[in-house]
């Protein structure tokens, strides 16, 4: 389902790929789980929520902010 990308979601979902635990970006389910333990709840809620290319281009944004910073 298209859900709306918020900055909230971009901004968790950033932190998460800085951890440098995810493997595979693209695997959904390993950034939930790292979410999850980092309490990071609206992005754990998109992701459940999100169809894949949505989930795909919140992580096109976080990418492009990561590389920003």
């Amino acid at each position: 389902m298209r859900v709306e990308i918020t900055d909230e979601v971009v901004a968790q979902l950033r932190e998460v790929l800085e951890t440098g635990d995810v493997d595979d970006p693209v695997n959904w389910m390993g950034v939930q789980g790292i979410a999850w333990d980092k309490g990071h709840d609206e992005l754990v809620e998109f992701i459940v929520a999100a169809d894949a290319s949505t989930y795909y281009e919140a992580l096109q944004r976080a990418q492009r902010e990561e590389s920003k910073a």
